[in-house]
C-alpha cells in the first residue's frame, strides 16, 4: 500500500480492460498519430524546399486527402503496434495488450482489419460500457480482446 492506495495490477492482470483504461490509451495514441501526421507534413515541406528551392511552406492538403492520409497513418500505426508487440505506446502506458479472443497474439491481417474498424468507427469503443465481456464493437467483429497486461512478453 502506497499513499493509502492498493496496487491492483496483480489482481486484474489478464482480465479484460474497461472503458477508462482503454480511453486513456486511445487518447495517447491519438496524440501520437497526430504527431506522426504533423511530422509527415513537416518532412514533405522540408523535402519540397530542398528539392525545388521554393520558400518553405507546409503542404495545403484538400480535406479528403488530408483525412485519408491521416487515416492511413493511424491504421498503419495501430496495426503495426498490435502485430509486433500486441500493444501501441498508448496501450503500453495503460498496461494493456490486444490479443485474439483465444489469447494468442493478433496476426497482421486481423490487426489491420481491427485498425480499419477503429479508425472508421471509433465510437465502437462505447460498447464496452454495456458488454459483459468489456468488448468493443471492433473486438466482437474481429474476435479480439484487450487485456490488462503489465508484462513484457
Amino acid at each position: 500500500m502506497a499513499g493509502g492506495t492498493v496496487n491492483r495490477a496483480p489482481a486484474v492482470q489478464g482480465r479484460r480492460a474497461g472503458i477508462a483504461s482503454r480511453t486513456v490509451a486511445d487518447v495517447i495514441d491519438l496524440g501520437l498519430v497526430g504527431a506522426l501526421c504533423a511530422a509527415a507534413l513537416l518532412l514533405y515541406g522540408v523535402g519540397d524546399y530542398v528539392v525545388t528551392g521554393a520558400p518553405f511552406a507546409l503542404p495545403d492538403l484538400p480535406r479528403p486527402g488530408g483525412a485519408a492520409g491521416g487515416s492511413l497513418i493511424a491504421v498503419g500505426y495501430l496495426a503495426a503496434g498490435w502485430t509486433v508487440a500486441g500493444r501501441t505506446p498508448g496501450k503500453q502506458f495503460a498496461g494493456l495488450r490486444v490479443v485474439c479472443a483465444s489469447g494468442r497474439p493478433v496476426p497482421a491481417g486481423r490487426a489491420a482489419l481491427r485498425a480499419v474498424l477503429c479508425v472508421l468507427f471509433p465510437m465502437g469503443l462505447c460498447w464496452v460500457l454495456v458488454s459483459r465481456r468489456n468488448a468493443s464493437v471492433q473486438d466482437l467483429l474481429v474476435r479480439t480482446a484487450v487485456l490488462y497486461d503489465w508484462g513484457t512478453r
